[in-house]
């Protein structure tokens, strides 16, 4: 399913300079169709955990990695622990 660029500024609060600065740094990609940017589902969801975790403090590296590889991260941290 695809939602349109206003749908995700609407739905995660965020602006549309951001959106434009995520999808500058690779991490949604929009696409272009009649006119106005479209962006999937997994888009979505996935910047809504990147938003999540940024809120926590972490970075913005840090968190595409516990989005992008969440049972890595975790069997990582419990093989040290």
């Amino acid at each position: 399913m695809y939602f349109p660029a206003e749908h995700l500024l609407d739905k995660l609060q965020i602006s549309a300079r951001e959106l434009s600065n995520f999808e500058h740094e690779g991490i949604v990609k929009g696409i272009a169709k009649a006119g106005r940017v479209f962006y999937s589902s997994r888009d979505l969801y996935r910047l809504k955990g990147i938003l999540l975790f940024m809120s926590r403090g972490l970075t913005l590296e840090e968190a595409q990695r516990r989005v992008d590889r969440p049972v890595e991260e975790r069997s990582a941290a419990e093989s040290r622990g």
